[in-house]
């Protein structure tokens, strides 16, 4: 097993949550994939995050997931450090896809609470030690209420924090507040790694102690991400907060169309065929955007396309 301590502290920066391309509901496109991870890592991205809430990964079949963990490790081939979601309602599930990520030759693994039955934290904790125990890789924690339903509270990710082989944090719930609290509560453990998954507070979470962001807008435009990060990690706040404003315009044009439950996600992948010329095909049960909001998409971006493409 890779020294977890070593990786943590490797485990900063922007570290994109990929899309699954796909040519159909239920088929993984495999060239979209490696030509996608390529594009990340040309834009010098530190890490490739695979089959978080932007892979779907809840949609997609075990089967799918452990080919898009297969193919993300190859097309990365050890460059970028790879962190793959495991998260699923079962627990043998769980360590299923464990074992493939290590055996596929990913960096560490990554777990939400079960989204079904309303747990209380003394079994969350249960539940996250007993996979650190029995995980083959090291294991990021994973908080993302408003899918899971379940919250990973900042007592809990204290104590957590005292199991060796539990790493870090990737949090998508947006508060700096809560990040303030997990600080506290790892404070013991420097090398703990903090990751926020909202890319609006990508730089008041940098200023408030958080070591980079799983973004996915990175997926579209990798340098601007890695810029915003490289200036905030050179004392250039002034300039990394002025590419955190466009970070945010970007975001409002590609994620508000549409139904606000689904226009992320579907935004980000129409985004992504009109910009590289991916396909924009879903899961089930989400569907691709309409021919008018395609259009209404293209006209969004060509207001924000060049000044987010300038960061390089």
């Amino acid at each position: 097993m890779r020294d977890s301590s070593s990786l943590a502290k490797s485990l900063c920066g922007i570290i994109p949550p990929i899309v699954t391309p796909l040519l159909d509901p239920e088929t993984l496109d495999v060239p979209g994939l490696h030509s996608l991870i390529e594009r990340l890592i040309a834009g010098r991205v530190h890490g490739i995050f695979a089959l978080g809430s932007t892979g779907e990964s809840p949609s997609l079949s075990l089967d799918m997931r452990r080919e898009v963990i297969t193919q993300t490790c190859a097309a990365a081939g050890g460059r970028v450090p790879v962190l793959i979601n495991v998260s699923e309602n079962s627990f043998a599930h769980v360590l299923l896809l464990a074992e493939c990520s290590a055996r596929a030759g990913a960096s560490a693994v990554v777990w939400s609470p079960p989204c079904y039955f309303p747990i209380p934290q003394e079994d969350v904790e249960r539940n996250a030690a007993a996979l650190a125990e029995r995980s083959p890789l090291p294991l990021f924690l994973y908080n993302v209420p408003q899918y899971a339903h379940n919250e990973i509270a900042p007592a809990t990710i204290g104590r957590l924090s005292h199991v060796p082989n539990i790493v870090g944090l990737k949090n998508s719930n947006g508060s700096l507040a809560y990040l303030a609290e997990v600080r506290k509560a790892v404070a013991h453990r420097p090398e703990f790694s903090l990751l926020v998954g909202n890319e609006e507070t990508l730089y008041p979470a940098l200023c408030a102690g958080a070591g980079g962001g799983v973004c996915g807008g990175a997926n579209m435009f990798p340098e601007l991400y890695v810029r915003l990060f490289e200036d905030w990690s050179n004392g250039l706040y002034a300039e990394a907060e002025a590419l955190h404003k466009v970070v945010v315009r970007l975001a409002s044009a590609v994620y508000t169309i549409g139904a606000a439950q689904t226009s992320y996600l579907r935004g980000l992948k129409c985004a992504l065929a009109l910009l590289h010329g991916m396909h924009d095909v879903l899961a089930e049960p989400l569907e691709c955007f309409s021919a008018a909001e395609r259009d209404e998409l293209r006209a969004r971006l060509a207001l924000v396309q060049e000044e987010a493409g300038q960061a390089r």
